[in-house]
């Protein structure tokens, strides 16, 4: 039995509790007049890195390590892992069997050539595009180190009123553009909003940026989160998908981006940001054993949300195998993503004494597969999650 679209962009696995979802298409859902290429959601190449003999030869030293080598060697005291190991062992074992299953029923029941029609950087030669890159060179802009300059506070983003609609391409004629009513406002740390009924044209810093329709968003640390709290509660977030920068050693060794103290999410305005009625709390996190055990025993609880399942995001290359063997302990192929409800106020004739009733739980071990893009680039759930 072949794999159905769910929905454009995202395959049902039959027999399986899984998806695959092809992150490009999921996004270009969202516009009418630009389309997201696939070279530049996957601008590091990433087939080509996922294959290099530097990743090879990282795999390749675990798997020695962990088999022992052939070489002959004094033989050493069993080695007795510590409490945390042990538990993290045990969970990826529960998880395991899920993985696996989806996996094989994804490779049998896939269109044919499904995969290799997906194009990719290393195929796809689009004419060249100059959203969300600098003028100046042909380097993308990272908001996160523009945030940090001294000028941080003086820049503004120029949003165009319907400037999409003389375009004919992405590079479009900025004589024309500025001919358009433009409104300024500050990139960072104020709350953009974009209700146009089709995405919109926005200019800072020499970049050209495209904003979805119906869309908002804030570019700020922690400390100017209380922006995004409604004014009143029944206008509250019913959805709440949260990518944290975790503590990480690795992560912090290559400063591939800042990381933040684990415990400042405790103090984050969960409650004051979900609906009246309730939310659906959706937190990735690592495979670390510490910060399963820091969200199940204390964040949750602080934010008072109640754990119902946890899904993985299990990661392929374009031939459709996992990009590492599923069993190695440093280098696992997959992701997890904790679901939890965040319980609102009693409503009238609902028969939970918790809050409303939802009626659609989300299933447990729920797996989705698809090709990663960019590092911490995770795909686009949304419209999945939406349905719980």
């Amino acid at each position: 039995m072949p794999a159905e679209t769910l929905m454009e962009g995202i395959l049902e696995i039959p027999g399986a509790n899984a998806v695959w979802i092809d992150p490009v298409t999921v996004l270009n859902r969202a516009y009418s007049l630009y389309q997201v290429s696939y070279s530049r959601y996957y601008s590091r190449a990433s087939i080509e890195n996922l294959n290099s003999s530097a990743y090879a030869l990282s795999i390749g030293d675990e798997l020695a390590g962990s088999e022992g080598g052939s070489r002959k060697r004094k033989r050493k005291k069993p080695y007795i892992p510590n409490e945390k190991e042990a538990m993290a062992k045990i969970r990826h074992q529960e998880s395991r069997s899920a993985i696996l299953e989806a996996h094989s029923l994804f490779m049998e029941t896939r269109p044919p050539n499904y995969m290799e029609n997906i194009p990719c950087s290393t195929t796809e030669s689009p004419s060249p595009s100059t959203l969300g890159f600098s003028k100046a060179s042909s380097e993308e802009v990272d908001l996160v180190q523009l945030a940090e300059v001294w000028q941080a506070p003086l820049f503004e983003l120029s949003i165009q009123a319907n400037s999409s609609l003389s375009c004919d391409s992405t590079a479009c004629d900025l004589r024309c553009r500025g001919e358009m009513d433009t409104r300024q406002t500050p990139l960072f740390g104020s709350l953009v909003e974009q209700d146009e009924e089709e995405e919109v044209l926005a200019e800072c810093a020499g970049c050209t940026f495209v904003l979805p329709r119906h869309s908002q968003f804030l570019i700020s640390d922690v400390s100017n989160l209380r922006k995004l709290i409604p004014e009143r509660p029944d206008c509250g977030y019913n959805l709440l998908l949260i990518d944290p920068p975790w503590e990480n050693k690795s992560v912090h060794r290559k400063s591939l981006y800042p990381t933040l103290p684990n415990r400042q999410l405790l103090s984050l305005p969960i409650q004051k940001l979900a609906h009246s009625e309730g939310a659906l709390i959706a937190l990735w996190l690592t495979n670390r054993e510490k910060l399963h055990q820091f969200v199940e025993k204390e964040l949750f609880p602080a934010w008072g949300v109640e754990l119902v399942a946890s899904w993985y995001w299990l990661k392929l290359n374009s031939s459709g195998e996992m990009i590492s063997p599923l069993d190695l302990q440093h280098h696992k192929p997959y992701e997890c993503l904790l679901l939890g409800y965040l319980n609102g106020e009693k409503q009238e004739g609902a028969s939970s004494e918790k809050g409303a009733v939802c009626l659609n739980t989300p299933p447990n071990k729920f797996v989705i597969m698809s090709i990663p893009g960019d590092h911490s680039r995770k795909p686009p759930i949304g419209c999945i999650l939406l349905s719980h």
